[in-house]
Parts: structure tokens; sequence; C-alpha cells
């Protein structure tokens, strides 16, 4: 993919999310991001920088705590190899990019954790999408394409 983005050189690369929260090489993959100049949004630097506080609200469900130490052990390693300047980096990424008639957001215009599913209703869509005011809204986080058309 690497190769195929430096060859075509495209106007504009938009990426939703999702660059380093977890793997072997997230120093890499935020380097190389930024040394394509891509518009990325910040869901990593939200995973990595508030995953802890996120998990201990969700800790009163005793059921899901292995999870929540497993994500915490993963995002501490992950926030270490980035290092300050890379989280900074993160830190700086607007929640929102709006280019032409496209509105990209990582799962939602109020959360980087709630994105409707692939089976969601138009009306869901529409409340959710609508407000950013573009005929186009593309979100990520849920990790499966799809193509939704609602009413104009």
């Amino acid at each position: 993919m690497l190769a195929d983005l430096r060859d075509t050189s495209p106007e504009l690369i938009l990426h939703g999310g999702d660059l380093a929260d977890s793997g072997s090489s997230p120093v890499e993959i935020i380097d190389q991001i930024r040394d394509l100049g891509c518009l990325a949004l910040p869901e990593t630097r939200t995973k990595c920088s508030s995953i802890r506080s996120r998990s201990l609200r969700l800790r009163r469900s005793p059921h899901l705590q292995p999870l929540f130490d497993v994500i915490e052990e993963m995002a501490a390693a992950t926030r270490e190899r980035l290092g300050a300047e890379r989280l900074e980096w993160l830190r700086g990424l607007p929640h929102l990019h709006i280019h032409g008639p496209v509105a990209l957001v990582h799962a939602s215009p109020a959360s980087a954790w709630h994105a409707p599913a692939v089976d969601a209703s138009g009306a869901a869509l529409e409340s959710m999408y609508v407000p950013l005011g573009q005929p186009v809204a593309v979100h990520g986080h849920i990790h499966r394409p799809y193509i939704r058309r609602t009413p104009p």
C-alpha cells in the first residue's frame, strides 16, 4: 500500500484512525504516515492517551476486567514506544476533517468510541452525520467497509 501511494502520489490521503493502536510497529507506522503527509484522525492518540480512564470506568463489569488489563498493558507499551514527540503529534490531529463534500471522523462526531454498525438504520446514520453538514460522511472504527445512501 505504501509503495502504491508513493507511486500514484495522490493529492490527498485521508486516514480515519487506528494508526498504531496495537501491533508490533507503532513507531514505524506513525513515521510513515507523517512522511506521506497524510491527513489523519487521532483515534490512536485517544486510545493510547485515555485508555486508562476509559478502562477504569468500564471496570464496573468484573467479567471484562481481564480484557481491560491486557488493553491497558498494550496501550502503555505503545505509549512508551511512541515517545513524547509522536504522542504530541497525535494529540494535535483534528477530531473532524472536512475536505470538499467529505466529512471524516473516526467513529462519530461525538465520540472516538461509538460508531454505527454496518446494519444501522438510515435514521441512525442521518442523526449522527447530517449535523456535519456535508453530503458524504466517512467513518472508521468498526473495521468493516460499507457504503450506504440515505435520502437527501
